[in-house]
């Protein structure tokens, strides 16, 4: 393993992403309609046919089939590839991230030959894809739906706990802490908001996934994160609800999306942003 080159481990990522995207197709398909992620198995949603093996694999299924159903040869959706290819691009981005910021080697033609060795790296690349791919389908289920996903909010709970084994990163103290602070601290704030409001102001699925990001950032990281998105809702909400004016508040865009947005920032640069805060706040 020692001996494998980071383009090698660039490539397996950008696979395994890619895998990651497919499952999350059927993710943002299935789990707003009510439907079972694993029975059925996949099958076309016009004549409900199972797919065969060989049709589902990510990006190449879909060329295989030139865009049409082996079944009944209706369109697939081109968003179905895309999805894919942008998932496994997000994979690689993961990886190189984490090689980029966390190793100590510069980035130049020679490091794709080099071997990555740091456990450090692999604890924050897999951080990193966590929350990289994890954005895709917060977004695109919450925007519509408003819904966030519990294998992406509660997985992340799980896949922290499991990471910060991993020596380098965060510890298991440190993930547990997070998750229980940050959840708690989130469920805290809405419920405060929603009694001084009268009415639900923080959707428990914006809690559990705060809580996935403490325990794969730490309380800092996570905390970091909630202000970031704040602020960035801020921007984008005061704007468009001039713009788009909604008495029952359907118009309104979720939380959860700008939270996806802020966590992979707010962990790969979270620490220099704070300390440029500082040095500009206190000129220190």
């Amino acid at each position: 393993m020692e001996e494998i080159p980071l383009w090698y481990w660039l490539a397996v990522f950008f696979a395994l992403g890619a895998c990651v995207g497919s499952f999350y197709n059927v993710i943002v398909y299935r789990m707003p309609r009510g439907i079972s992620l694993i029975n059925p198995p996949s099958h076309c949603p016009l004549c409900k046919k199972r797919i065969p093996i060989r049709y589902n694999l990510p990006i190449v299924g879909w060329l295989w089939l030139r865009g049409k159903s082996a079944c009944c040869h209706q369109p697939i959706s081109v968003i179905y590839p895309v999805g894919e290819a942008l998932c496994g691009l997000l994979g690689a981005l993961s990886l190189f991230a984490s090689v980029a910021v966390v190793g100590t080697a510069p980035v130049t033609p020679e490091l794709f030959r080099m071997p990555v060795s740091d456990p450090a790296v692999w604890a924050g690349a897999l951080a990193m894809a966590w929350l990289l791919l994890g954005a895709y389908p917060v977004c695109a289920v919450d925007c519509k739906y408003k819904l966030i996903p519990d294998s992406i909010s509660v997985g992340g709970i799980v896949a922290g706990l499991l990471i910060s084994i991993i020596p380098g990163g965060v510890t298991p103290l440190q993930s547990l802490l997070g998750a229980v602070v940050a959840g708690g601290g989130l469920y805290l704030v809405g419920w405060v908001a929603t009694k001084v409001l009268k009415k639900e102001a923080m959707g428990f699925g914006d809690v559990k996934l705060l809580a996935g990001y403490g325990a794969l950032m730490g309380v800092t990281g996570a905390v970091e994160t909630l202000i970031v998105a704040a602020l960035l809702g801020i921007l984008v909400m005061v704007p468009y609800s001039k713009l788009h004016k909604s008495e029952d508040g359907s118009g309104q865009i979720p939380f959860g999306p700008f939270l996806a947005v802020a966590a992979p920032f707010m962990f790969l640069w979270g620490d220099a942003l704070f300390a440029l805060y500082v040095k500009f706040v206190f000129g220190e």
